[in-house]
């Protein structure tokens, strides 16, 4: 009697153990049907980790549409001295493309960088400030008491990891941007080549940091310095697959001389290849 209780018993914890189990595998093929629908291209793209190619943009141009419409994001009060705030720009992309309105009258804008003065009083090495989290279309450089605002960029651009810097003398914003559609696949994204921005907040100059199509992957400032150490993801290895990463370097950039330099020797770096493949050096 005990034993058919006990089998009965079990039948009755695998019936409940099969049908909990079905649940679980009915949810995931959901959610992965879901995602799949949420990402999927329809003809324009509505994936909101970039901005729409410029192939696609011309068509939507043509017959007056549009699908992706910019979002601001909170400001941050990043100078507290002369009251500078910042505020990135984010898009937001549509369901499906609807008819561009007529655009309000513009009003010419304002010169936001005579008579920028900065009055720090800090130490000589810098400190890490705001970090914004997120992809970004564009830099708004707010002064309320001044009743200033412009934008960083007349241009498409994506912007990642944008984080400011404060030095005795200045403020740095650095942040990666994408400018191309480099991989083809109808965004620009940081999944096509990146580079590296530096915006002064005392001079308002912005500084591109490029290596041709290597993409820039990690930075660091030299000690007591603006000038620069960065790595570089090469790109003649895009189409080459790795167990790991792909090869790096790590170049040299100098704040003032605005120059970009390898940091190894070419014949340090021909040394240590033939270590690894266990080469005499020529």
């Amino acid at each position: 009697m005990k034993i058919e209780k006990i089998k009965y018993f079990n039948q009755i914890m695998l019936a409940f153990v099969g049908i909990f189990g079905l649940i679980v595998l009915t949810m995931i093929i959901i959610m992965q049907i879901s995602e799949l629908l949420r990402n999927k291209d329809g003809g324009y793209g509505r994936n909101t980790d970039g901005l729409i190619s410029e192939e696609k943009i011309e068509m939507l141009n043509i017959e007056n549409q549009r699908l992706q419409i910019i979002s601001y994001q909170s400001p941050k009060l990043i100078d507290t001295v002369n009251v500078v705030y910042i505020i990135p720009i984010s898009v937001s992309t549509l369901d499906k493309p609807e008819t561009i309105p007529q655009p309000p009258e513009l009003k010419s804008s304002l010169d936001l960088y005579s008579d920028f003065n900065v009055d720090y009083n800090r130490s000589e090495r810098y400190y890490q400030g705001n970090y914004f989290h997120g992809l970004f279309a564009n830099i708004i450089v707010y002064q309320p008491i001044e009743n200033k605002t412009a934008l960083l960029f007349n241009e498409r651009i994506m912007l990642n990891r944008l984080q400011s810097y404060y030095f005795k003398d200045d403020i740095l914003l650095i942040f990666f941007t994408a400018e191309k559609d480099t991989n083809n696949d109808g965004l620009i994204n940081f999944n096509d080549d990146t580079n590296l921005c530096v915006y002064s907040l005392r001079t308002g100059k912005m500084r591109r940091i490029s290596d041709g199509t290597n993409s820039i992957t990690d930075y660091i400032f030299v000690e007591n310095s603006k000038d620069l150490l960065i790595e570089f993801s090469l790109n003649q290895y895009n189409d080459v697959k790795f167990k790991s990463y792909k090869p790096r370097k790590i170049m040299k950039y100098e704040f003032v001389t605005e120059k970009l330099s390898e940091v190894v020797p070419a014949q340090i770096q021909q040394q240590m290849q033939n270590l690894v493949e266990s080469k005499k050096d020529q």
